[in-house]
């Protein structure tokens, strides 16, 4: 029950719209001047240290590289799970020679491989606006995945924990200070819930039909003659934003800067 009290996303208080706030769960913030090393956004990060040059010619990557907003590890730490369940299965050593950070707290307390990565802030987005946990967009960290969650972070007053599964028994995982652990991206609650699969017949007559495979046929037959004379075999249609025949996509995003 509110008693007369003010909170964030109140009416007339809200998270402003593209906008996610990062909130101290102490009210002094003496760690804000390194959130960078902690908490980044992926805008403006297209390159991933395993790519070689023929990656970057595949927009899709270049794209879903710069998704969302990542979660790094604070220090060097390892990890091996006995392949129980309880919550002592999983052996954690952090080296931290400073002492542990205000920021960031690792551990493993659910038991079943898992290990959970918490922080002194909470963070809250706009009404109606979720945050998804996610699998870092191509980083990858050998034997441990991110979980996957999705929280009211407009609703919740509190933070939430990142959730990291060890996939391999008896190996030890290495993380070193700086890795990638996690990712986040917001997204609109009910969004996903409103989409369903259908065949395309049910929708579209036979003309478009055609027409949609006479241009992905001219497309296979691009790719296996004269694209194969450009650089790294890419003719780039798609990188271009242009169908099989030159004709322009409606709309098509090439790239994702900062402060955009």
């Amino acid at each position: 029950m509110k008693m007369n009290k003010k909170y964030i996303n109140d009416l007339d208080n809200e998270v402003p719209e593209n906008t996610i706030v990062i909130n101290p769960l102490v009210l002094e913030r003496p760690f804000y001047d390194n959130l960078d090393d902690v908490i980044i956004s992926l805008k403006g990060e297209p390159k991933r240290n395993w790519f070689n040059s023929h990656f970057y010619y595949c927009l899709p990557l270049v794209i879903g590289n710069q998704y969302g907003f990542a979660i790094k590890s604070l220090y060097d730490f390892t990890a091996i799970w006995s392949g129980e369940e309880h919550n002592n299965s999983v052996k954690i050593e952090i080296n931290n020679p400073d002492g542990q950070s205000p920021l960031q707290i690792i551990n493993s307390h659910f038991g079943s491989g898992i290990i959970t990565v918490q922080h002194l802030f909470s963070l809250r987005t706009p009404p109606d606006i979720n945050i998804m946990t996610i699998q870092p967009p191509n980083y990858f960290i050998p034997n441990l995945m991110s979980m996957t969650g999705v929280v009211e972070t407009d609703n919740i007053r509190r933070d939430f924990t990142f959730n990291l599964k060890i996939t391999a028994v008896h190996k030890k995982i290495s993380v070193k200070k700086g890795d990638i652990l996690a990712a986040f991206i917001p997204i609109k609650r009910y969004f996903v819930d409103s989409f369903e699969l259908k065949m395309a017949d049910e929708i579209f007559d036979q003309e478009t039909l055609n027409n949609e495979y006479l241009n992905l046929q001219e497309l296979g037959r691009q790719r296996n003659n004269e694209d194969k004379n450009y650089p790294h075999e890419a003719g780039r249609k798609y990188f271009n934003g242009e169908h099989a025949f030159g004709e322009k996509f409606i709309d098509h995003q090439k790239r994702i800067t900062r402060g955009k």
